[in-house]
């Protein structure tokens, strides 16, 4: 009898480790798995809070805009929001809305056809309109009224006997300088240029392969350009030198090489925020460079994804496909 007691009491004990043994098992990856979806669950809180000064009506009514029209902006303080319609005689015009009313507060009217619309401050739009193929301006409208810069006395940059195709792709403005830098691009080139305090247009040398993306740090000193050049993305930093005449800025002759293999996000303060990229060329991790040129870790991505949808709020945290932009090409 004891010893089928012990044979019994060992059994239980089998049975009492293996039970342990499933239980660790399971638990493991039950927490594999509860990670990965709370990695989910992240970026998709990130997607539904990119925008802290978006209320649920505005945001709903950016989503119902960005249905019907292209265009569709949201100033930086999420104030307005811009969309752009196009006329049966080949005009455009361009709607700026109060999000919290509902309300039109402005339009631009009997605009070429749009191409580019980027918030300058809170009261001022970047509006890139194609007069004629290879024939582009950058046009301001003011929110206010929806007058244009091109309609008044000012000066409007202008962009002439450019490739049929080219379109307005990128403007890089400075708040503390005022510099603004313009990429133009079309199908087999790209050209960079400044445009100075008197409305003088400059191209900005650089040879080193076909210009993607442009951004600038506030205070108009670092300009970053993402290039591809032997089949490899990288990006570059061009430092402005000092200089007596402010709309003749000089360059450095030779960019410095800022990242390798990299996607340029954004220009977030003074930090560069750039993406490493697989061989598919889409964003896995994404990665801040400060001032003095180190490199942290800000987000791996569960998921590859374009440069193109992914963003940084004011707070350094990474958005993917974010519902609202500053800037948009059409």
């Amino acid at each position: 009898m004891a010893g089928k007691r012990s044979l019994f009491r060992l059994f239980l004990w089998f049975v009492v480790a293996l039970s342990g043994l499933q239980i660790c098992f399971l638990w493991h990856y039950n927490s594999l798995f509860n990670a990965q979806n709370a990695d989910a669950a992240n970026e998709i809180q990130q997607m539904a809070d990119q925008s802290s000064k978006l209320s649920p009506e505005s945001t709903h009514i950016v989503q119902q805009l960005k249905q019907n029209y292209q265009g569709v902006t949201v100033s930086p303080n999420g104030q307005y929001a811009t969309y752009v319609e196009s006329n049966s005689d080949g005009s455009y015009v361009l709607h700026v809305e109060d999000l919290p009313s509902g309300k039109q507060v402005s339009e631009a009217t009997n605009l070429y056809p749009v191409q580019y619309v980027s918030w300058l401050g809170e009261e001022e739009l970047f509006v890139g309109e194609q007069k004629a193929p290879g024939d582009l301006e950058l046009n301001t409208v003011y929110v206010s009224n929806g007058d244009q810069a091109n309609q008044t006395a000012a000066s409007v940059p202008q962009f002439s006997s450019l490739a049929p195709d080219a379109v307005i792709s990128k403007v890089a403005y400075s708040t503390q300088t005022n510099d603004v830098f313009v990429l133009i691009t079309s199908s087999g080139s790209s050209a960079l240029y400044h445009i100075g305090t008197m409305e003088n247009v400059q191209s900005v040398p650089f040879s080193d392969g076909y210009i993607k993306n442009i951004a600038m740090s506030p205070t108009g000193k670092d300009l970053y350009v993402e290039s591809r050049s032997d089949g490899t993305w990288n990006i570059f930093r061009l430092d402005q030198s000092s200089t007596d005449n402010a709309d003749s800025p000089e360059y450095l002759a030779t960019p410095q090489l800022a990242q390798a293999d990299a996607a340029l996000i954004t220009v977030s303060g003074n930090s560069l925020y750039y993406g490493k990229i697989n061989a598919d060329g889409l964003v896995t991790s994404v990665y801040r460079e400060n001032g003095n040129g180190s490199s942290a870790l800000v987000k791996e991505l569960s998921s590859a994804q374009l440069a193109g949808d992914l963003a940084v709020d004011s707070s350094g945290n990474v958005l993917v496909n974010p519902i609202s932009t500053s800037s948009v090409s059409i």
